[in-house]
Order: structure tokens, then C-alpha cells, then sequence
């Protein structure tokens, strides 16, 4: 009997404790509840991201090869890598062109001869006819030098400014200065507009300014989805082949009204304590955005 009164009293002291538990327990989640701060996560800004490679404005082929046998290389003005400007002499050639001169020049006295003939004497007004085809034959004559010389020491320029380039198989080019070319979904097509700002992340993570200069009317591609090809000007020097990233200038931290607790001023909590914080604020629409003062992570209080 002694026993069946023990066992019962053990039952109640579980009983007791259990029922304690559960009300403890409640009573701290309550608690819990009541004193939870309503916060907010400050999210990444609306900037949008475009990836892009440095290429040339324009590529014109030159040569330095002789477009003759009989005419050869005479001069070479130019490195691989240099930079040119147009109309600037990159190689000469001769050609031994002499008995086509001499004949040219002969072609050029006898001309000349005949119209000093006609003015040193008196002729007959009908002998003018001939005066004229020996000025014409004359003009000729010096045409025909003129591009017998031209022949013979026949030059090539850039046809652009840019950088002179001579690859391993002989080809030479001249690259136009360096831009920035990317391309875009149709989606995205209305992010891209003319002139606004970007900021280019080079494949070190340096960042320099630049502004969209192009994007295409027609599309490159239309399998699926329609794509175009844009276009980023910057002053600075980057090298071709060099993969980008262009991001877009954002609003801001986008952030609740309820953020705001005074005039420009949040509170970031921070391991358990608010700090109040002053920030910079911009409103488009009815939308707030925080330029400066906050970052993506950040939690702050609600009101």
C-alpha cells in the first residue's frame, strides 16, 4: 500500500512539472512576441547588370606585301602595336618604272615644243585647232607622269586612326579605338538608354565612368528571344579582349515609409540595439530610396 502511495506521488510531482513547463514556456514565447522589434532588410539597389568585351569602332585591313614581281618593299614606318593616325605613311615600294618615265617626259617636250612653236610665230586663227590638241596632249602627258610616279614609289597609309596590328599569320589590320560592345534581351532592351552614366568593372574590379553611346534598332536575333547589340564609350584606356561588367546607376536602397522616423533618419539594429542613423533620402514616385547611409543587409526598425 505504501508503495502504491509513492508511485501516485511521483506521477503527480511529473504531472506538476510538466504542466509548469508548458506555462513557463508560453509565458516566454509571449514575451518574446511582444518585445520582437518589426525590421526591415535592406535589399541590393535597382542597378542592372550587363556584361560586356572591349572590341574596335572599326578594323581596315592594310599590307605590306608588293602587288608586283617587279616591285619591291622600300620602307617600313610602322610596329606591330603602334598607334596611327589617318593618312599617316605606314610603307613605301618601288618599282623600277625608268623607260615608262622616259617616255612620258618625251610625250611632254613634244607637246611642249609644238605650243612654243605656235607662239612664236604667227599663225592663222584655224591653227588654233592644232594649238589646242597639243595642250590638251600636253595635260595628258603630265597625267601620265604623274601616275607613273605614283607607280613607282607607291605608298600605303592608314585608312583610320587606330592601333596597327600584325597577327601570326601575316594579316595586318588597323583597329579603330577601343569600345566597350555588348549585347541585350528584348527585356532588358528599355534598361539601355542613350547618354545615361555607367560604372564599368574591370576584370581586376577597377571601376571607371562611361555612358551608353549606341544600341541597335533591329535585333541580331530573333530565334526565341530578340537580341541587340549595344554599345559603351569611355576615356580610358582598355585593352581589346577584355570582358566587362557595366552596371547602371540605381535609385537607391529601396526601403518602407515606415522606415522613416524623422527627417532622414532610420534606426539600424544592430546585435539586439537600435542606432539611430542619419541618411540620405530620395523619393521617386511614392517610393523612398536611401543613397547614402545604408548598405544591403543592413536591418532596420520599423514603426
Amino acid at each position: 500500500m505504501k508503495k502504491i502511495k509513492i508511485a501516485i506521488w511521483g506521477i503527480n510531482v511529473v504531472l506538476v512539472a510538466i504542466i509548469l513547463f508548458l506555462v513557463m514556456g508560453k509565458g516566454m514565447n509571449n514575451n518574446s512576441t511582444d518585445t520582437a522589434e518589426k525590421t526591415y532588410t535592406v535589399r541590393t539597389d535597382n542597378s542592372n547588370y550587363f556584361n560586356g568585351i572591349v572590341q574596335e569602332t572599326d578594323k581596315q585591313a592594310v599590307s605590306d606585301q608588293p602587288k608586283s614581281e617587279d616591285e619591291t618593299l622600300a620602307s617600313t614606318r610602322v610596329i606591330n602595336g603602334q598607334k596611327v593616325t589617318k593618312g599617316q605613311v605606314l610603307f613605301t615600294f618601288y618599282r623600277d618604272m625608268s623607260s615608262d618615265l622616259a617616255s612620258a617626259n618625251s610625250e611632254i617636250q613634244q607637246a611642249q615644243l609644238a605650243i612654243q612653236d605656235y607662239n612664236s610665230s604667227d599663225k592663222a586663227t584655224a591653227d588654233k585647232i592644232e594649238l589646242s590638241k597639243n595642250q590638251e596632249a600636253l595635260a595628258l602627258a603630265q597625267a601620265k607622269l604623274n601616275k607613273i610616279n605614283k607607280a613607282q614609289n607607291r605608298t600605303v597609309i592608314a585608312p583610320i586612326s587606330g592601333t596597327y596590328y600584325k597577327d601570326d599569320s601575316g594579316r595586318a589590320y588597323i583597329y579603330g579605338s577601343p569600345v566597350i560592345q555588348g549585347n541585350v534581351n528584348e527585356y532588358s532592351l528599355s534598361k539601355i538608354k542613350l547618354g545615361q552614366n555607367v560604372t564599368v568593372i574591370k576584370n581586376d574590379g577597377k571601376k571607371i565612368s562611361g555612358n551608353f553611346q549606341q544600341k541597335d534598332a533591329i535585333p541580331y536575333s530573333t530565334r526565341n528571344v530578340s537580341y541587340y547589340h549595344f554599345r559603351v564609350a569611355t576615356d580610358s584606356k582598355l585593352s581589346y579582349g577584355m570582358h566587362v561588367q557595366i552596371k547602371t546607376e540605381a535609385d537607391g536602397y529601396k526601403i518602407p515609409k515606415n522606415a522613416l522616423w524623422e527627417r532622414n533618419t532610420v534606426k539600424v539594429l544592430k546585435n539586439g540595439k537600435k542606432h539611430k542613423k542619419h541618411v540620405t533620402i530620395k523619393k521617386k514616385d511614392q517610393d523612398y530610396y536611401i543613397i547614402d547611409g545604408l548598405k544591403a543587409g543592413d536591418k532596420i526598425v520599423l514603426k
